[in-house]
């Protein structure tokens, strides 16, 4: 992930020089005649705006209680059999000067009366300046395909609400949309949950909860 990430901003850095070197606009729209150079002030503004872009905000800054060392657990919740509790740890830290969260999980899977199987999961989180939206990602031992979700923090909540898709093969149900809702109980607990939006605003399936070490 933090390869694809490196890469992606080489690209943007990338396409801004190939916008000022050629005379377009990020939308590809000529300035004055074919072949045009910029003004050095038109050049100067497309490179502030881009650089704004890339530095981390308070936005980012609000994300800094989320770094440390967790105990969670993990309660899947399946229609007529009882929860599946499995117990683990997590490990939040910034990376890329501080502009994400990385998560890195280790958990128990409980799969059934006496059955256990290792899960492993990463996750991304941060603040989109373009989009104003945070965004996340998240990958597991247990899939081929990674989660993307994003959502918005209203000043003054402890709640971000996110919204992504999943997939049911065993079910045959893809592109399922759900809520991926992240909530602050205080400075050392927080909780991840999700909500299966096909069914109903709070028909939960899967929840997290994290207690600082």
């Amino acid at each position: 992930m933090k390869t694809r990430v490196l890469i992606l901003s080489i690209v943007g850095l990338v396409a801004v020089a190939a916008l000022v070197f050629s005379g377009n606009t990020v939308a590809d729209e000529p300035k004055g005649a074919p072949g045009q150079m910029p003004s050095p002030e038109e050049q100067q503004k497309m490179m502030q705006e881009y650089m704004a872009a890339m530095q981390p905000g308070d936005e980012h800054k609000r994300l800094e209680p989320f770094v440390g060392e967790y105990n969670v657990t993990m309660t899947m919740m399946m229609p007529g059999s009882p929860p599946q509790v499995s117990k683990g740890t997590s490990s939040v830290k910034w990376v890329l000067g501080k502009r994400y969260l990385m998560e890195e999980m280790d958990i128990k899977m409980k799969m059934g009366p006496g059955m256990e199987m290792p899960y492993n999961g990463i996750g991304m989180t941060g603040y989109n300046k373009t989009r104003n939206l945070y965004e996340g990602t998240w990958a597991s031992s247990m899939d081929t395909h990674i989660y993307t979700m994003a959502g918005t923090w209203p000043p003054d909540s402890n709640v971000i609400n996110y919204y992504g898709t999943m997939d049911e093969p065993m079910l045959n149900v893809y592109n399922r949309m759900c809520n991926y809702r992240v909530t602050i109980v205080d400075d050392n607990t927080h909780k991840f949950e999700v909500f299966d939006l096909a069914v109903g605003p709070d028909f939960k399936v899967f929840e997290i909860l994290y207690k600082r070490k």
